[in-house]
């Protein structure tokens, strides 16, 4: 067993984790990075989720504006439109690699890097799969979420997709099961559609998205219509002659098949604690494995705190960049809180959703005196003059005309939610914020604009 080596900062996970590292440099502490990952550094961000995802949406979307060109009189033989699958896929992993190596160096001439899984033996200290003993004064946990793999009967015995698997395709299937009605399902269904894939998108709820139901209901409406969705329960799976076929079970009971060449399993992600031995270090978990911490991140330990999809809340990945700073501030003599109160979130399918704040359940549930206001993007003129006529927005302010929720699904949603999200942080959230701003026209910034003077 090699000798106990102790540093400031002791930090387990390479993606999430690099948050807390930044901070740890610019104090100039001695920092640990401890990942079993090393050729992913950066974390299901960088590596599985937002570059390459994104990266891939930005094709199907290039692909999308030439089919519908004809549309603003730009007429294209779109049956001479040609897919380079492959061009595609490898652009999206040379980004992804840039983004890795970047990180990579980076961490190798700051601080000192572990390649290897870690397990806690006492207070504040770990063990590596290679034996060496690790302690930090100050330890941050952000060992990241993987993908939830569901009980269907068949599964284990069949190839199929993860979200992680889709990113090393070089060939695209002619057609596609995607189970998962959720943001990487409707992501991941709208860019193989995008790309010619027969894609049949399998939800288990009557909606899409876990958005305001308002909103969900309007993209379940509106969803790529290239798109064939089917509402049920896969409850089996088999493979014959290069066919995946799934059988599903609706809600009544009755039972259905249908095939496709691939099958993407889409059901959701569950933060990865299961090896991590917390118990030594009296790190307490919730029922779904999820590290519990308080508003400042810390955990049951002393000196551990945690952020990121291991704390089983918000996972994206601007929600724990600020948790993770959050962390570090508070470790070292800060008394701040995360507020998720004007956290966003966006899921970049067609039409692109966005959303911050409470959605109309949550305050009906917590019985507030609230009012909705509500606008079509056609009710606007850029809205008309992009054909929007997929774009609805969705305001909700108590009494006080103090913002407490805002939902949009249509074009530019991750753009326009950003205004509401700099309104949310003005002490007291005011709508007047919003209302007193001059909005540019004709532009899609209208939209917002529009929506909080119809109060």
């Amino acid at each position: 067993m090699s000798a106990l080596e102790t540093f400031d900062v002791l930090i387990i996970g390479g993606g999430s984790g690099l948050t807390a590292a930044y901070y740890a440099e610019q104090d100039s502490r001695r920092i640990a990075l401890v990942t079993d990952r090393p050729d992913a550094m950066g974390g299901t961000c960088v590596n599985f989720g937002c570059i390459p995802t994104k990266t891939l949406i930005a094709a199907a979307r290039a692909a999308d504006a030439v089919r519908e060109a004809h549309h603003f009189g730009v007429h294209v033989d779109t049956d001479t439109i040609e897919i380079d699958f492959a061009g595609i896929m490898s652009r999206m992993r040379a980004a992804r690699t840039k983004a890795a190596d970047g990180a990579r160096q980076w961490v190798e001439n700051s601080m000192t890097l572990f390649d290897s899984s870690a397990t806690f033996v006492g207070e504040r200290e770990i063990e590596t799969a290679t034996g060496q003993r690790i302690r930090g004064e100050r330890v941050f946990i952000a060992t990241g979420s993987a993908p939830v793999i569901p009980s269907i009967d068949g599964l284990a015995d069949i190839e199929y997709w993860t979200s992680a698997d889709v990113l090393e395709r070089s060939e695209c299937p002619a057609s596609l099961i995607v189970v998962g009605g959720g943001y990487i399902g409707c992501e991941m269904a709208c860019f193989f559609a995008a790309m010619g894939t027969q894609v049949t998108l399998v939800h288990s709820n009557a909606t899409l998205l876990a958005e305001d139901d308002e909103i969900s209901e309007h993209v379940t409406e509106h969803f790529d219509d290239r798109v064939a969705r089917c509402h049920g329960r896969a409850v089996a799976v088999r493979q014959d002659d290069g066919m995946t076929h799934v059988t599903l079970r609706s809600d009544a009971g009755d039972e259905s098949d249908i095939s496709a060449k691939a099958l993407l399993i889409a059901t959701g992600r569950a933060p990865v604690t299961q090896s991590l031995g917390l118990a030594h270090a009296g790190i307490e978990t919730d029922d779904s494995g999820a590290i519990v911490v308080d508003a400042g991140m810390a955990t049951t330990a002393p000196g551990v705190y945690a952020y990121g999809d291991v704390i089983g809340r918000a996972a994206f990945k601007h929600t724990s960049s600020s948790e993770g700073e959050i962390a570090y501030r508070n470790a070292f003599g800060g008394d701040r809180q995360m507020d998720y109160a004007s956290n966003p979130h966006a899921v970049f399918c067609r039409p692109e959703v966005a959303g911050v704040g409470l959605r109309e359940a949550d305050c009906h549930d917590q019985g507030l005196d609230y009012r909705v206001s509500r606008l079509a993007y056609t009710d606007t003129a850029r809205g008309q003059i992009e054909q929007a006529s997929d774009g609805l927005a969705k305001l909700i302010v108590d009494d006080d005309e103090r913002i407490l929720g805002c939902h949009i699904a249509g074009p530019e949603a991750s753009v326009l939610i950003q205004e509401v999200v700099v309104a949310m942080n003005t002490p007291g959230a005011p709508a007047a914020c919003v209302q007193r701003a001059i909005h540019i026209h004709p532009s899609l910034s209208e939209v917002v604009g529009t929506l909080f003077e119809t109060l």
